[in-house]
């Protein structure tokens, strides 16, 4: 009651991932599978074909645009 105005409220905190540890979950947790970097060897024909296809996809677009 001095006549001072209250102090303007601060936004909340931005959120910064590397405060919380990672999710344990089997659903999160990488498991014992296959390593993604390894070769397409393990990648079944469908996968190989669709991942081809979005190459020559990307390709293509970036030809429209004058990047290549």
């Amino acid at each position: 009651m001095t006549g001072e105005e209250p102090a303007p409220a601060q936004p909340p905190p931005e959120f910064n991932p590397l405060r919380y540890p990672p999710c344990a979950c089997p659903r999160h947790s990488p498991g014992p599978g296959p390593e993604p970097d390894k070769d397409d060897a393990g990648d079944s024909a469908l996968l190989r074909e669709l991942r081809t296809r979005m190459i020559e996809e990307n390709r293509l677009r970036r030809w429209a645009r004058g990047q290549s």
